[in-house]
């Protein structure tokens, strides 16, 4: 999807460009950090969320849907899809970094466009291995929008092992992702030499250096199986 929006990007890193012309670097930053915590947010609801389910469920597979058992509660008994608004959230705060609003509203529906054929398919996987249970779980909880007063507890305990195992590469999207498009803005739009934002950004750096530091140590963590838990 950031391929296809590849184009609608370079013009609205344009506008992010004459947003910290416009309202100085300080308010800038201040606006990246409120769309980070919102980013931030989209991976806490990811991690509520694979936090409690069981082995073979909520994965990131490319290929063809699977799943071994049908997850409805947790976060599963307020919407159906938990991971796809998690997503979503998370992207959503990436394209207001942008300070564009025809930017933020492309993203979405591109977005919406992309996820609806995402979640139709794997509906329907789960309808011909699930049948009646997955039916009456459908009709009684909300596709996209949660619904909290349907929650019911997981059976499961939370599992931070899994979550770390599981969400390194969310971790290290939503910390580099932001700062990257206000590099990328300074130096190709504003003609900043990448050696001086380096400089003059050193706070953006280290957060950058931070979260990949931390993502790369759990890939490594999780390729050693320090992260594995028995049944997740």
């Amino acid at each position: 999807m950031p391929w296809v929006l590849l184009p609608a990007l370079y013009f609205a890193l344009l506008q992010m460009a004459h947003f910290e012309q416009r309202w100085g670097s300080q308010v800038q930053d201040l606006w990246l950090a409120l769309c980070i915590g919102i980013s931030a947010l989209g991976l806490l609801l990811r991690c509520l969320t694979v936090g409690f389910v069981p082995a073979g469920t909520s994965g990131r597979g490319q290929g063809a849907p699977s799943a071994s058992t049908l997850n409805t509660l947790g976060m599963y008994s307020i919407v159906r899809s938990p991971l796809y608004l998690a997503n979503g959230v998370m992207w959503f705060g990436v394209a207001l970094a942008t300070s564009s609003g025809w930017f933020v509203i492309v993203s979405v529906l591109v977005y919406w466009l992309y996820i609806e054929r995402v979640i139709a398919a794997e509906e329907a996987f789960l309808e011909t291995h699930f049948g009646d249970a997955f039916r009456a779980w459908a009709q009684s909880t909300p596709c996209f929008l949660p619904r909290p007063s349907l929650w019911r507890a997981s059976a499961m305990r939370f599992s931070l092992r899994t979550v770390l195992r599981r969400e390194h590469s969310g971790l290290i999207a939503v910390g580099v992702m932001i700062p990257l498009l206000k590099f990328i803005s300074d130096t190709l739009v504003g003609r900043e030499l990448p050696a001086r934002w380096v400089a003059t950004d050193r706070a953006w750096v280290i957060f950058i250096a931070a979260t990949l530091f931390s993502g790369l140590l759990l890939k490594m963590m999780k390729k050693r199986h320090w992260l594995d838990a028995v049944g997740r």
